[in-house]
């Protein structure tokens, strides 16, 4: 392929992402001019169309662009899904265009279940998990999480009509899963595992969406948050002792997994994790 490759980001309040310097930092370590565009859409004036923005994109040149909150569901629409694509899952996150076609994968889903395997192992069953969110990551981790043979898993959101809709698609593709109680408290202290994929505790949305009340026995957590990546939720599981997953985890190995769709090679998780950590510490 050409030594010089044009990527971009498509998405909401994305000014503080970290995609950027990933990216062209590992073009940097293996020999690659890699520019990467931040490209804001939350910023234009009237309401955009992802499907627009990706034939834009793919005609000014770009091998490809990644795609975050809130155009994962919407982007899935108007791609090919590569052949590997689990069945039943509704979001894309990665864009590569390919002539006249445009080819998708979802590296939150793969990028999910490599960090979890590097950070508890191959062993370690997530148990119970009890996930707010029912967007665009939270799709995909639920499959991640059939992959890594989950019990059950227990969905809610404050639009319970999205939750009761992600709930009959993971049913209907074997994957355990029901619409959490009102009482949030109660299905907390049921889990084994808590999941954040909400965008609540982003910088522009500060806070913790879980309640206090509810932390106590769970084994372990994750947050899909990764600006900043200390947030209130992680921190509140660290000071009760739940083993942590952090946003970065997902971010880093997302990233990684993009990487190898754009170019074609396949970075060293920890040299990559190292050298970038090095040159920019975490906030």
């Amino acid at each position: 392929m050409s030594k010089t490759v044009k990527l971009g980001l498509l998405g909401n309040g994305i000014s503080r992402t970290r995609a950027k310097v990933l990216h062209e930092l590992l073009g940097e370590m293996y020999g690659l001019q890699v520019t990467y565009q931040v490209m804001d859409l939350g910023e234009h004036p009237t309401p955009v169309s992802i499907s627009d923005e990706l034939k834009r994109c793919s005609g000014e040149g770009f091998r490809g662009v990644n795609v975050t909150h809130p155009y994962k569901q919407d982007a899935f629409k108007t791609v090919t899904l590569l052949d590997h694509f689990p069945t039943g899952l509704t979001s894309v996150n990665t864009v590569l265009f390919e002539s006249e076609k445009m080819v998708a994968d979802n590296t939150d889903y793969s990028g999910f279940y490599d960090a979890f395997v590097n950070q508890f192992g191959s062993n370690y069953s997530p148990g119970r998990v009890l996930m707010l969110g029912a967007g665009g990551v939270g799709v995909a981790i639920a499959f991640a999480l059939k992959q890594l043979a989950l019990t059950e898993l227990v969905i809610y959101d404050l639009e319970p009509g999205v939750a009761e809709k992600l709930v009959s698609q993971l049913c209907y593709h074997d994957i355990p899963a029901k619409v959490a109680g009102d009482d949030l408290v109660a299905e907390m202290l049921g889990a084994d595992g808590l999941i954040n994929a909400t965008p609540v505790g982003m910088f522009q949305y500060p806070g913790n969406p879980f309640p206090q009340e509810g932390f106590r026995s769970q084994n372990w957590a994750f947050d899909a948050v990764y600006t900043p990546v200390e947030t209130a939720f992680i921190r509140q599981c660290e000071d009760c002792g739940i083993s942590t997953l952090s946003g970065f985890r997902l971010f880093l190995y997302q990233g990684l997994n993009a990487f190898e769709r754009f170019t074609g090679i396949t970075p060293d998780a920890s040299t990559v994790e190292s050298e970038f950590l090095k040159r920019y510490p975490l906030e």
